[in-house]
Formats: structure tokens, C-alpha cells, sequence
């Protein structure tokens, strides 16, 4: 379309065969002009439409790719537990939900023992999972000594004041809803056994139950890559732990 206006635009301007008078190259200067400032008004439109239309794109890319990554299936009580060294993530996982105990009690050890070297030590075990807030109010964060971090919806919380059991908590209030939860701890002073976390309601001094959906364990024993398979460590099953 530009093409065809600036091809009509030099016929339009071509000096006639007889001579031009001074106010004919007046009149056709101030043409051009006319007509190049309403071909760069084109070129913007069509520049803005063409942003416009990939913003739209980004938007549908990014609906379809949370739209793909939304958590389906039935609900299990428990977290996606991983176990690291200096290399990486190694195939061992817990899918209960740390207490202070399970991460690398005497059932975990044994799970261990003859399947790995302990030449390469652990450095590192993290978790991840869901809560269901009930309602607005007080609630209470708790972690294990030595935790690296605790995330609600990836908002890092800092745990000051100590609890029972070589833990640490906080209050804080919260709204009701479902959470993303991730804790991390690490094994610098071998506070790796002791990996925990609880969210407990201040007024009822109820704990939250701790769930992950199906497809996230689907899609958690395949990270590693095909044909690996992981050892569980906590005695974890589908049938006891499936949430109504």
C-alpha cells in the first residue's frame, strides 16, 4: 500500500514539459509535504498495530502456558521433597511432609544405605507443596533450625523467634486462599534431619494440612529425565494420604 502512494505521489509531482512558474514549485513542495507527513502517520499505524498484535500474542502465550500449568487431579496430603548434593538433585525424594524427623531418619537412612555414596555429601533438601488458608486471621509460619528459607506464593518469610523442637516461627496474618509453600534447608551444620515446617491456625491452634495434586507428582518423577526412578524415603503412599 505505501509502495502504491509513493509511486502516485511522483506522477502526481512531475514537472510539467513547459516550465514551472515559482508558485507552482511552491504548491508542489507543499504537497510533498503533506503527503510524506500523511505516509509517516501510516507507518505509525501500522507500527502500533503490529506491536499491538504481539502484545496480544504475548498475552495468549502466557494464558496457555499457565493455563498448561495449572495443578489438576486428586490432592494428596504431603510435599514434593528433593534431596541435593554438589552436583544436584539426585534420585531420592520424600512426599510427606518434613517434621523434624523423616527427612533423614532411621527409614530414610536405610532407603540410603547401598544405594548411595555418601563419599558426596548431601548438602541440601528442599520442599514444595500447597495450603488452603480457611479464613483472614493470624497463623503461625514454623521451620527447622537451619532452614535456608520458607516462601509463601514465592514471598520469602523470616522466622525470628524460637518454637519447641529446634524450630523457629513467626505470626503472621494472612487471607484466605490457596498458598504455594517452599522451604528450603540446608546441611551446613547437619541441621538437614531436622527439615520441617508447619503452618498453624493462632486461633484454633490447628495445623493447615499440606497437599500437592496429582499432576505435580506426575510431572515431579519425570524431571530428572526418563527411566529414573526415585526412592521414597518416608513410606509415603497414595492410598493413605489421598485428601477427600
Amino acid at each position: 500500500m505505501r509502495n502504491l502512494l509513493l509511486g502516485l505521489v511522483g506522477i502526481a509531482l512531475l514537472v510539467p514539459l513547459g516550465g514551472t512558474r515559482a508558485e507552482d514549485q511552491l504548491t508542489s513542495a507543499a504537497a510533498r509535504k503533506a503527503i510524506e507527513d500523511y505516509l509517516a502517520q501510516i507507518d505509525e499505524i501500522d507500527r502500533t498495530a503490529a506491536q499491538r498484535k504481539a502484545e496480544a500474542k504475548a498475552r495468549l502465550s502466557k494464558a496457555l502456558r499457565e493455563t498448561s500449568m495449572t495443578p489438576s487431579g486428586a490432592r494428596y496430603r504431603g510435599m514434593l521433597g528433593s534431596y541435593y548434593n554438589q552436583e544436584g538433585r539426585i534420585p531420592f525424594m520424600m512426599l510427606s511432609v518434613p517434621d523434624g524427623q523423616n527427612v533423614f531418619g532411621v527409614h530414610a537412612r536405610s532407603v540410603f544405605n547401598g544405594k548411595y555414596d555418601f563419599n558426596r555429601p548431601l548438602v541440601r533438601f528442599q520442599a514444595r507443596g500447597h495450603v488452603v488458608v480457611p479464613s483472614d486471621g493470624p497463623y503461625c509460619l514454623e521451620a527447622g533450625r537451619g532452614y535456608e528459607y520458607v516462601k509463601l506464593n514465592g514471598i520469602g518469610y523470616s522466622l525470628g523467634e524460637s518454637a519447641p523442637g529446634n524450630r523457629y516461627r513467626a505470626e503472621t496474618v494472612l487471607k484466605p486462599g490457596e498458598y504455594e509453600v517452599e522451604i528450603s534447608t540446608n546441611n551446613n551444620g547437619g541441621q538437614l534431619p531436622e527439615s520441617s515446617i508447619r503452618i498453624v491456625d493462632q486461633r484454633t491452634q490447628e495445623e493447615l494440612p499440606l497437599f500437592f495434586y496429582e499432576s505435580e507428582l506426575k510431572a515431579f518423577r519425570a524431571e530428572l529425565g526418563e527411566g529414573i526412578e526415585f526412592a521414597e524415603t518416608s513410606k509415603w503412599t497414595e492410598e493413605e494420604h489421598r485428601l477427600k
